[in-house]
């Protein structure tokens, strides 16, 4: 099977030649000439010009082939055969073929799988944003404001196959930052401050923003806890942990989403994140399967509905807004017309006034007839 495919050209000219080209042209016009019974070999310098074009060229390159090599290591060891994705899911790649390749390159350092085929869900969308490596501006830049190689899984899932579901786990910054920013985190969630009564919870540098505490409860569960979220675990796991963020009220073409934000490792250490990974089919059930309890619902119920009564009235402000304005659009335009208009028989009327003035102001000749 085919590992990756860009959308642009497939082939590539050989980097070689393109950096040889930049080396003969720095070094031109190097000569050689006889001296005192020796041969003396006179190498003009490069200026910085040149030598910017030699940096760039080696770096497009050398970047570009780490950010590929990460995107494929990655893919081999969770999208192949018998690896966590193929386990989970019945379809692997952009399409249905045997030669369909696992993952779409869109950009140098932008590169994405796609899965389907399973229980709850339409699909996941993988989407791993890369450091800009084969950018040497970027690459300095990164030097004041340091990057890192991201990986974000976004499951859609079914209509029928998700409760009333608002969770969301990160850093504490970073949840504060969420439940700020975050359309539906910001309506429905707030940050729970202590943890539930007699239940073993998040590391201490981890905060939940939910809607209601029997959700967060039930969704993070011991095995969560044990494997990624609790103290112990994430002493190991949590340099690669960013943040979840499961929601039914998602803004935008889809509302019933979850998703997953991670660090990658490094080429040679992919093996570090698989039990992260593996929390993407592991929330797909759990999820699917989960129902509120009726106390809770009600209170959810109660906040959907109201919110859905807000945005009604913030539609109808819009739509009475634009109307209005276009009412006054209208007005003007009519206003500007009739000015026109007036303006137009004002002269018309000042030009025969003038021409009557005129005729009453010239000097009357009598014709004498003989």
């Amino acid at each position: 099977m085919e590992l990756i495919r860009g959308n642009g050209i497939l082939t590539t000219p050989n980097p070689f030649t393109f950096c040889l080209a930049a080396i003969l042209m720095a070094w031109r016009g190097r000569r050689i000439r006889k001296n005192r019974g020796r041969f003396e070999s006179i190498l003009p310098s490069i200026d910085k010009g040149e030598c910017f074009l030699i940096c760039f060229v080696l770096n497009y390159f050398t970047g570009k082939r780490q950010n590929e090599a990460i995107a494929l290591a990655w893919a081999t060891k969770f999208a192949t055969r018998d690896s966590i994705f193929d386990k989970n899911f019945s379809l692997l790649g952009t399409g249905d073929g045997k030669d369909t390749p696992l993952l779409l390159k869109e950009g140098q350092d932008v590169f994405k799988f796609y899965a389907s085929g399973r229980r709850f869900c339409q699909g996941v969308l993988a989407t791993m944003e890369m450091r800009a490596r084969h950018d040497l501006l970027s690459k300095l830049l990164e030097l004041v404001f340091p990057r890192k190689d991201t990986i974000t899984f976004e499951v859609v899932m079914n209509e029928d196959a998700m409760d009333h579901v608002m969770v969301a786990v990160a850093r504490k910054k970073a949840a504060k930052a969420m439940q700020k920013e975050e359309r539906d985190l910001q309506k429905f969630a707030s940050v729970l401050a202590p943890a539930p009564a007699g239940k073993k919870w998040v590391a201490d540098e981890l905060a939940v923003v939910a809607e209601s505490k029997e959700v967060a409860g039930d969704m993070i569960t011991e095995a969560v806890l044990d494997q990624v979220l609790g103290e112990k675990a994430f002493e190991k796991m949590g340099k690669w942990f960013i943040s979840l963020h499961f929601s039914d009220q998602l803004a935008g073409s889809y509302k019933k989403v979850l998703s997953f934000k991670f660090v990658l490792p490094d080429a040679n250490n992919m093996a570090d994140m698989t039990k992260l990974v593996a929390l993407v089919p592991f929330y797909i059930d759990l999820v699917g399967r989960y129902k509120l309890s009726s106390h809770a619902r009600s209170k959810t119920d109660a906040a959907r509905t109201k919110a859905a009564q807000e945005a009604f009235r913030e539609l109808q402000g819009v739509r009475q807004e634009t109307l209005l304005r276009k009412k006054a659009e209208k007005k003007k335009l009519m206003e500007e017309a009739e000015a026109k208009l007036s303006a137009e028989v004002l002269r018309k009327k000042e030009e025969k006034e003038r021409n009557r003035q005129m005729k009453k102001g010239a000097p009357k000749v009598k014709m004498l007839r003989s």
